[in-house]
């Protein structure tokens, strides 16, 4: 039986947009609003096996170099107008520097998925939480909030 759990979990985190864009119909965020998303942002994210780069559209690139990654979360900001209302938040681990990346960038589905696999103990969980949250507030993904 853990071994047909465990293959359920390989696909889900193969399918990382897909549940994703399960996750905004379930709560209640149009795919209208989310391809209104992505086509109005300016963000995009990528990313190789070294590093994580994210390009707000002013030409100025900020990386993040994946062993340095110390902290996920994601932010819910229900105040500011709805392309924004939840933003990734990818922290160094000095402290000081953390990428942000609103979610319906581009490339942001593909990035879940890169988290989900190289992760261990990302919590899915926590971001059906921010998703289904009606209110402002941070969401701890990795490391899982028990864990730290």
């Amino acid at each position: 039986m853990a071994g047909k759990a465990s293959g359920a979990m390989v696909r889900n985190t193969a399918g990382a947009g897909e549940m994703l864009e399960w996750l905004s119909k379930l709560f209640g965020r149009s795919r209208e609003a989310a391809a209104q998303r992505r086509v109005t942002s300016p963000v995009r994210v990528r990313f190789d096996d070294k590093i994580v780069t994210v390009d707000e559209g002013s030409g100025l690139l900020a990386m993040l170099a994946w062993a340095d990654l110390a902290n996920v979360a994601l932010q819910a900001r229900h105040a500011v107008p709805p392309d924004a209302d939840l933003v990734w938040i990818l922290a160094h681990k000095d402290g000081r520097q953390a990428l942000t990346i609103p979610m319906g960038a581009d490339g942001e589905g593909a990035l879940v998925a890169a988290m989900q696999a190289r992760l261990p103990d990302f919590d899915n969980m926590a971001v059906v939480e921010a998703m289904s949250s009606a209110g402002d507030g941070m969401f701890q993904v990795w490391p899982a909030a028990a864990l730290i």
